[in-house]
C-alpha cells in the first residue's frame, strides 16, 4: 500500500512510479489552465499525478489526477490492477471501524472568523460553462440525526465568498436524506469538507450501497487498518486526522441561493438553480498543506473514481440477491452491463430490476450470459445483436427516480425512463446456436512465427 495519507502517497508515487508523477514549477492560473494541461495529456492517453507548485493567487500547491490511473489506485490499495474489484469486495466483507486519536496533523493550524478565506485556496474554474471556481475533490461528511451514522460523499461546491460554499446534493442520495431530516427538525446540518485524502479514503467515500453502511468503515477495510479521526473544532463531527485541510460548516434549513452552472461528468453543463449553501465556521489544516482537487467534467480521474468503487459495490449488493450474477461493468454514465450464469427463465429480468433498485443512477442496463466479457463493449453489443428480440427482451419502466444531472431528462421532471435489455441466449446458453471455433488441439499446435513473420515496426 502506498502511504497512509495523501502526502506520503505522493512521496511514494514519486519514488516508485516516476513516469506517473509530474511536478510543474511554472506558474499556472486556476482559471482553465490546469484543466487545459490535463486535457492535453488525456489527448495523449497520459494520466500522471500532477502537482502544480505555483498557482496564481495562492501559496498552496495543487494536486490533481491522484486517482486517474487504475494501476496507481491499485498500488495505493496494495494490489495489482486486475485485483482491484476483488480487493474492494474483500474490504466490503471485512469492514474496519475508525478510531479516535488525541492529536491530529490536520489541526496544526486553526483559523476562525475573519481569518477564513476560501478564495486563497487554489480553487479551480474548469470550463467555460462554469459560473466560477469550484471545489470538486473533497470528501463531504455528515451524520444522520436519528442514528448517528455517518455519510461520506463527493459533492460539487461552488465558491461564493470567503466563508460560503454552494452545494449540490443529489436528490435521493444519502446526504440529501440527512439534510431533509435536519430540515424536518428545523435545525442546521453540520458538515465537514475534507480536502487532501488518500486514494483509499476516496474509494471508500464513493461506495454505493445500503444507507446503513458507514463509508468510513469501508475506508478502513481498503486500508487494512482503522481510519484515524479527531473531533472537529466547531461542529459535532469527527474528521480524518491525517487529511490536509478541513472546512467545518453548517447548512441552514430552508435557505437557498443560486448554484451553477457547472460542467458535469456527463459531458454537459448542469444549469443554474437555487440550492442550499454552507457557511464555514472554522478551517483547520496541516503545516504546508497540499490542496487536492479533482477536475470537474468528463475527465479520466472523475470517471475512474466513480467506476472503481461503483462496480464492486453494485456487484456485492446484487450477489446478495441473485448469486447467479458473475460480474458487472459501468462502461458509460448511467449505463450498466451485468453477466449472469442463467439457471432459469426470468432470471435476467430479475437481475435487471435488481440493478435498477441497487443504484438510482443506473438508467440503461444490459444483462448477458457468463460467456460474454462485460469489459468488452463489442462483445456486449454482439450479444445484443444476436441474442435479443426487441418485442420480447427490451422493456421500459416509466418515470423512475434518477439523477437530475441527466441532460435528456424532461425539464422539471425528477425522474427518467429506465431501459432494460435481456441479451441472454434463449431459452438457455447450453442449447443456443453454437459458436464456431478452431479445435483447441490445432490452436495449441500451430505456432504463428512458423508461418508469418513478426510485425516490422512502422518508421
Amino acid at each position: 500500500m502506498l502511504g497512509n495519507d495523501l502526502r506520503s502517497f505522493l512521496e511514494e508515487v514519486k519514488a516508485k512510479y516516476p513516469s506517473d508523477y509530474v511536478e510543474v514549477d511554472k506558474e499556472v492560473s486556476g482559471s482553465y489552465e490546469t484543466t487545459a494541461i490535463l486535457t492535453k495529456l488525456e489527448m495523449q492517453k497520459r494520466t500522471p499525478v500532477l502537482r502544480f507548485n505555483k498557482v496564481k493567487g495562492t501559496n498552496y500547491p495543487l494536486v490533481i489526477n491522484a486517482c486517474a490511473s487504475r494501476s496507481i489506485v491499485a498500488a495505493a490499495l496494495g494490489c495489482g490492477k486486475d485485483e482491484l474489484p476483488q480487493t474492494y469486495l474483500q474490504a466490503l466483507d471485512n469492514l474496519i471501524k475508525p478510531v479516535v486519536v488525541r492529536e491530529a496533523p490536520v489541526q496544526e493550524i486553526v483559523l476562525t472568523g475573519d481569518q477564513i478565506d476560501i478564495t486563497k485556496l487554489p480553487v479551480q474554474t474548469y470550463h467555460d460553462t462554469d459560473v466560477g471556481p469550484y471545489i470538486s475533490g473533497s470528501i463531504v461528511m455528515a451524520k444522520d440525526p436519528d442514528t448517528g451514522a455517518y455519510n461520506c460523499s463527493y459533492n460539487r461546491l461552488m465558491v461564493k465568498g470567503k466563508n460560503k460554499l454552494g452545494i449540490y446534493m443529489t436528490p435521493g442520495k444519502h446526504l440529501s436524506q440527512i439534510y431533509e431530516k435536519a430540515e424536518q427538525r428545523k435545525q442546521p446540518m453540520d458538515i465537514a469538507i475534507c480536502i487532501g485524502n488518500h486514494p483509499a479514503w476516496c474509494m471508500g467515500a464513493l461506495y454505493i450501497g445500503p444507507y446503513a453502511i458507514d463509508e468510513r468503515d469501508v475506508m478502513g477495510g481498503l486500508m487494512g487498518k482503522p481510519l484515524e479521526l479527531i473531533p472537529a473544532k466547531s461542529i459535532d463531527l469527527m474528521v480524518p486526522a491525517r487529511a490536509e485541510i478541513i472546512l467545518e460548516g453548517q447548512v441552514l434549513p430552508f435557505e437557498r441561493e443560486e448554484e451553477g452552472p457547472y460542467g458535469e461528468f456527463t459531458g454537459y453543463s448542469a444549469g443554474q438553480i437555487k440550492r442550499p449553501f454552507i457557511t464555514i465556521k472554522t478551517m483547520t489544516s496541516r503545516k504546508g498543506a497540499i490542496y487536492h482537487d479533482v477536475s470537474g467534467g468528463p475527465h479520466r480521474e472523475l470517471l475512474l473514481m466513480s467506476t472503481i468503487p461503483m462496480e464492486p459495490g453494485i456487484l456485492h449488493t446484487m450477489r446478495q440477491m441473485i448469486p447467479a450474477v458473475q460480474s458487472v461493468r459501468c462502461p458509460a454514465p448511467f449505463t450498466l452491463f451485468v453477466s449472469i450464469k442463467k439457471a432459469r427463465e426470468g432470471q435476467a429480468k430479475q437481475a435487471l430490476l435488481t440493478a435498477f433498485a441497487t443504484d438510482m443512477q443506473v438508467k440503461h442496463c444490459v444483462v448477458v450470459d457468463d460467456d460474454i466479457d462485460v469489459t468488452d463493449n463489442a462483445a456486449v453489443i454482439r450479444a445484443m445483436a444476436t441474442r435479443m428480440q426487441a418485442d420480447r427482451d427490451l422493456f421500459v419502466i416509466k418515470g423512475v427516480t434518477h439523477d437530475e444531472l441527466d441532460p435528456s431528462r424532461p425539464e422539471g421532471v425528477p425522474a427518467s425512463d429506465k431501459v432494460g435489455i435481456d441479451a441472454t441466449a434463449k431459452p438457455s446458453l447450453a442449447i443456443f446456436a453454437k459458436k464456431p471455433k478452431v479445435p483447441q488441439e490445432v490452436m495449441d499446435r500451430i505456432k504463428l512465427e512458423d508461418y508469418v513473420p513478426a510485425r516490422v515496426p512502422r518508421k
